[in-house]
């Protein structure tokens, strides 16, 4: 508010603001986005008058303010309007360079504004009297001091500070040498150094640091007053075209979307993806002589866990010590009867919550706290899971079979997750960093409605973030084919471990792990999830797999299916579920699933 730099540099442009303030005026708010007159405007706040001394626009376009215009002056309060209100209202124009002739500024407190717009430096003046303004050079760095505080000889001083920081500094100019000179410039003379202390009653406390680059630009708070040791840091794409400018209108989101979806194959609807081996199917239902003849494969589990079966049923026949703490909670329980079930079996925050009964990881989340476990299980229609969170950093889905009478099972394929997760360049805020990627992409609207303002964040470079911590597809997890992990040693402790699952033979085991050389010596693991009849080869969800690969892999699944569940029928003398027993199971499921959504 009271120092101001504007600096030109190859790719962009530097403007930093020290704030002087009277040290008992009300703190002001860090920077968030605010939507006004159209456009989103990101800029700290004052609490006292509800407006800005810098505001960053959408499209790049800054304003900075300062107190007084050429001299100073003797306040007369009460005024019109706040001099940051003025600045909002400039910048929020559609066309800012000639809103400062409009203005009705009667009995407004002198200032001077410095306004970048469209590549142009303006500087506007108003002594109280007159407007004044100039078109500035944006090619060389300027500096300005409020005329309210420092005298013509210490703003000449100052400027002499700038120059040779400049000369001294011309092969490193960039954000932490610009806030470097914003702290530490000056004599020692506490009255008049860039970070100031009149007596306690006037002080320097904030620093404002915006950097303009070609697409994007990023502001950075410091907050001196109460001394945060930590930049708060913001970005925000620029759209130099704001009526025209395409990407965020729903039309084209909507159309960015659907191409994806179109040219990846596993964002598919089911029912393309497995139209074609469906004749497969019925192949091999003529030969059972059962559409559902699947039912026998795991004889102990619901429908052979092809449809409502229960995790929390299929957990009771595992050994506890490879599955986590979990608890059953039924719907009609209440969030202080939950917390208590909680403390008794000792599972505590944060922890997944998940539907007992569970459909391709609709409604699964990490809750962190008991409010979100509240409000959780308010939404929440259906029986669901409390389950202790597994931090290890691997997780994978392992696909299991044994054919009855043998000893021994099989791996079939092995899938690995990559969470949904993004790595700080130190410039991009989050949303950015996700944009960038079609497949988080498309997780941003459930992203934005989770995380808020959080995605306005700038990570530090090379710091990961992991948005969604857990593997489902539908949430953002990238499926790569690990089969090659496959190895004698794995083969037999995941046998060794489905073996002591009763009548197990055909399925998928999700699994969070430490490390392979852990997971094949069976240690450091857990089991987040087994699933029967139903379970997907889901290696072939890979993107280097074709829809071909995907076809062959269902279709030799189906068939180890179909002579598992044969031979079973026929060693334990079980019946095949009928047609009328098979509809009936799909309607039911089918019911479920729109109570579940």
């Amino acid at each position: 508010m009271c120092t101001v730099t504007f600096i030109p540099v190859k790719n962009g442009y530097y403007i930093t603001s020290n704030r002087d303030e009277q040290w008992t005026r009300a703190n002001a708010l860090a920077p968030q986005r605010y939507h006004m007159n159209g456009y989103d405007i990101l800029f700290p706040k004052d609490t006292a008058k509800g407006g800005t001394w810098v505001a960053l626009k959408e499209n790049g376009d800054v304003a900075v303010l300062l107190n007084g215009a050429f001299v100073g002056h003797v306040a007369l309060p009460p005024y019109a309007k706040s001099r940051g209100l003025i600045l909002l209202e400039v910048l929020g124009h559609e066309r800012p360079s000639t809103c400062f002739d409009h203005l009705n500024l009667e009995e407004i407190e002198p200032f001077t504004l410095i306004l970048f717009t469209k590549g142009q430096l303006h500087e506007y003046r108003w002594d109280g009297k007159k407007k004044h303004q100039a078109l500035l050079n944006n090619k060389i760095a300027h500096i300005w001091s409020s005329a309210t505080l420092y005298t013509q000889k210490t703003m000449q001083e100052r400027e002499r500070w700038f120059i040779n920081w400049q000369a001294a500094n011309q092969q490193s100019i960039g954000t932490d040498s610009i806030l470097n000179f914003h702290r530490f410039a000056g004599t020692g003379d506490q009255n008049n150094d860039l970070v100031m202390n009149r007596d306690g009653k006037i002080a320097t406390v904030s620093i404002t640091h915006i950097h303009l680059s070609k697409d994007n630009a990023r502001m950075i708070y410091l907050d001196l007053k109460h001394q945060v040791p930590d930049l708060e840091s913001l970005a925000i794409n620029l759209k130099t075209n704001h009526k025209k400018n395409l990407f965020n209108k729903p039309l084209f989101s909507s159309f960015k979307k659907t191409m994806i979806k179109i040219l990846n194959w596993e964002y598919w609807p089911l029912q393309l993806v497995y139209a074609p081996p469906m004749l497969y199917w019925f192949w091999l239902s003529l030969k059972a002589r059962s559409l559902f003849f699947f039912s026998a494969a795991n004889p102990l589990i619901l429908n052979a866990g092809f449809a409502l079966g229960r995790k929390s049923k299929i957990y009771e026949l595992m050994p506890t010590k490879y599955y986590p703490n979990t608890l059953v909670c039924r719907t009609e329980a209440k969030t202080e009867e939950l917390l208590n079930l909680c403390k008794m079996q000792n599972l505590g925050f944060p922890m997944i919550a998940k539907p007992d009964v569970g459909e391709r990881g609709v409604q699964v989340k990490l809750l962190k706290t008991a409010t979100e476990l509240s409000l959780y299980q308010q939404q929440c229609k259906v029986d669901f899971l409390l389950q202790e969170f597994i931090d290890y950093e691997q997780e994978a889905g392992v696909f299991y079979y044994r054919i009855p009478g043998e000893g021994k099972g099989n791996i079939s394929g092995i899938v690995s997750k990559e969470f949904l997760a993004v790595t700080g360049d130190g410039v991009s805020s989050i949303e950015m960093l996700l944009m960038k990627e079609d497949r988080f992409f498309l997780q941003l609207p459930i992203l934005r409605n989770t995380y808020g303002k959080f995605l306005d964040q700038v990570l530090p470079v090379g710091k990961l973030q992991t948005l969604v911590p857990y593997g489902n597809h539908s949430r953002g997890a990238k499926f790569v084919d690990s089969s090659h992990m496959i190895n004698t040693e794995l083969v037999a402790t995941i046998d060794q471990l489905c073996q002591k699952i009763p009548e197990f033979y055909f399925g998928r085991l999700d699994i969070k792990f430490k490390n392979w050389e852990d997971l094949s010596a069976g240690k450091n693991f857990s089991v987040i999830e087994v699933n029967g009849a139903a379970s997907e080869p889901t290696h072939m969800y890979d993107p280097a797999h074709s829809i071909f690969f995907a076809w062959k892999e269902i279709i030799r699944h189906w068939q180890l299916l179909y002579q598992i569940s044969k031979l079973n029928a026929e060693r334990k003398g079980l019946s095949l579920m009928s047609t009328a027993e098979g509809v009936k199971m799909i309607r039911a499921h089918a019911q479920y699933l729109k109570i579940l959504a």
